[in-house]
Parts: C-alpha cells; sequence; structure tokens
C-alpha cells in the first residue's frame, strides 16, 4: 500500500491526534503489514504519555494563577524527570524524522516541540524561571555561547513590553540549547529556545499550536529558532520578526 502523506508523519500526527478519520484508517491498513512501522508507533506511543505525565501544559488561565501565588521549590526528582522528557521529545519525534533521511539529527519542527514542552515546564515558575537572572545578562550569555559553541546574545524586547528575566541552558537532540525567557507587565511570559549546529539552511517562520501555546519556529543557517507563548498569531509573528532582525 502506498500512502501520498510519509509514514513518518503520519504516526507523528496520529500521536497527536490529528489525523482524519480517513488517514487513521490508511494508517493501521499500513501498520498491519508493516511491524517496524508498528513498533515505532507503539512506542512513540507509550513515550508520549509518559511525557504527559511528566510535563502537564497548563492552561493560560492557571498559569497566571500559579504566577500569583508563592509556592515551595520543585523537588530535585521532579526536576530530573522533567528534563528527561524534554529530553525524549527530540529522541523520540526526532527517531522517527531520521527514518526519512537515514541519519539521526535534530529536526526543525522537533526543535519546536522541545521548546513548547520546556515553556510549559519552566513558565508558571514563580520563584526559579530562569537559572541566571537578567542582572547578570553579560554572564548569561558569555555562558550560553561558550556551552553552545558560537556567540549567542539575548534580543531586546522593549519595544513589544516584554523584559528579559533570565535564561537556561537545555538540551535538543545532541545539542546544547538557550533557552531566554521574556515577560511583560501583564505577568504574559514567552520563551525564546536557541541551538546551533543543525544543517545550514534557511526556513521561514512555521506556527505550531498546542493546547494554550502558539510556537513559532524558523532557521536561519546553522541557527534554530523557537518562540512560544500563549499570545494571538499577529502579535507572536511581529515579536519574532523583531527577533529575527537582532539575530541575523
Amino acid at each position: 500500500m502506498t500512502l501520498k502523506t510519509s509514514v513518518e508523519e503520519l504516526i507523528a500526527r496520529s500521536i497527536d491526534a490529528e489525523l482524519s478519520a480517513e488517514e487513521q484508517d490508511r494508517l493501521e491498513a499500513h501498520l498491519a503489514t508493516h511491524p517496524e512501522h508498528r513498533s515505532l508507533h507503539d512506542a512513540l506511543r507509550r513515550q508520549s504519555s509518559l511525557i504527559d505525565k511528566a510535563v502537564p501544559v497548563p492552561s493560560a488561565a492557571r498559569l497566571r494563577s500559579l504566577r500569583g501565588q508563592v509556592h515551595s521549590t520543585p523537588s530535585p526528582v521532579w526536576n530530573i524527570a522533567a528534563s528527561i522528557a524534554i529530553f525524549a521529545v527530540g529522541l523520540g519525534v526526532g527517531y522517527a524524522v531520521s527514518l526519512r533521511n537515514g541519519e539521526v539529527g535534530t529536526d526543525l519542527a522537533v526543535f519546536a516541540e522541545q521548546a513548547t514542552a520546556a515553556h510549559a515546564l519552566y513558565v508558571g515558575e514563580v520563584l526559579h524561571p530562569v537559572e541566571v537572572a537578567a542582572h547578570e545578562k553579560d554572564h548569561l550569555q558569555t555562558w550560553l555561547s561558550n556551552r553552545l559553541g558560537a556567540t549567542i546574545i539575548a534580543p531586546q524586547l522593549g519595544k513589544t513590553g516584554y523584559t528579559l528575566i533570565g535564561g537556561r541552558l537545555l538540551p535538543a537532540g545532541d545539542h546544547a540549547s538557550a533557552l531566554f525567557m521574556y515577560e511583560n507587565r501583564d505577568g504574559d511570559r514567552l520563551s525564546l529556545m536557541a541551538t546551533h549546529g543543525a544543517t545550514t539552511q534557511r526556513r521561514s517562520f512555521r506556527y505550531h499550536e498546542e493546547d494554550s501555546f502558539l510556537t513559532v519556529y524558523w532557521q536561519d543557517g546553522p541557527w534554530q529558532y523557537s518562540l512560544v507563548g500563549d499570545q494571538a498569531r499577529d502579535p507572536m509573528g511581529q515579536i519574532a520578526r523583531e527577533i529575527q532582525e537582532q539575530l541575523i
């Protein structure tokens, strides 16, 4: 049986419950005669379930509520489990993508998934949303540049109403990534995640909506970027363009 859409893409969309009834039927028929793809589908399904449990995605209202409360610092066990879950997003979805390319690598869409998971994890933190605060911006940029192996700066978003809170280091497949978090006067937060060393190419803005979050992601040469927040597409696109102009 020949599928018009690649098997890997159908599997990924099936895990996210994005297939139409017709597409799901076609996929099931294919999986019934291709055990290697059935194994991949089942493994990603199990992994997705683990990630959902480890990194729940709260609603925008719940995030604002959390930021208005003082709560205790999460336990080390929770932080470790959540970090593993973010990394697993890249490993699991990246494996599906790599089947098509014949090599292991961090695909742009996979990177966007990781950024969404990271934002969901840290955006509600009151005491520790970042590792290094904005008042140590020079140290933050130097540290992240050294770890990424290329110079990275934290874009200034004052014109958009957002100011830098700080940043942290995160994994992105087999690369390191930098995450910068911003906040406006209303307490809304945005996360910009960047990684260096991907295949050199240019990809224009793409959008992905998941629950209450919108992710704008793109690639400029070896740099991949993902901007995540709970704002509408127009302001998010404008902010992404402001970031791109500063980072090119």
